[in-house]
C-alpha cells in the first residue's frame, strides 16, 4: 500500500502543476530530483512483481 501511495502523492504536482513538477525534478534546480529519481528508479523495479503477486493471488 505504501508504494501505491508514493506513486499518488508524487502524481498530484506531475498532473496538476507541471511546472512545480519539472522543477523539483531538476537535477540542477532541485535537491530532491536525484531522491526522487530513485524512488522512481525502485517503483520501476518493484511494482511489476507486486502486480503480479495481486494477480496470481486473486486468481486462484
Amino acid at each position: 500500500m505504501a508504494w501505491w501511495a508514493v506513486l499518488y502523492t508524487l502524481s498530484m504536482p506531475a498532473g496538476y502543476e507541471p511546472a512545480s513538477w519539472v522543477k523539483l525534478i531538476s537535477l540542477d534546480d532541485s535537491q530532491h530530483a536525484v531522491l526522487i529519481e530513485q524512488l522512481l528508479e525502485r517503483t520501476i523495479n518493484h511494482l511489476p512483481v507486486l502486480i503480479t503477486d495481486a494477480i496470481a493471488e486473486v486468481s486462484t
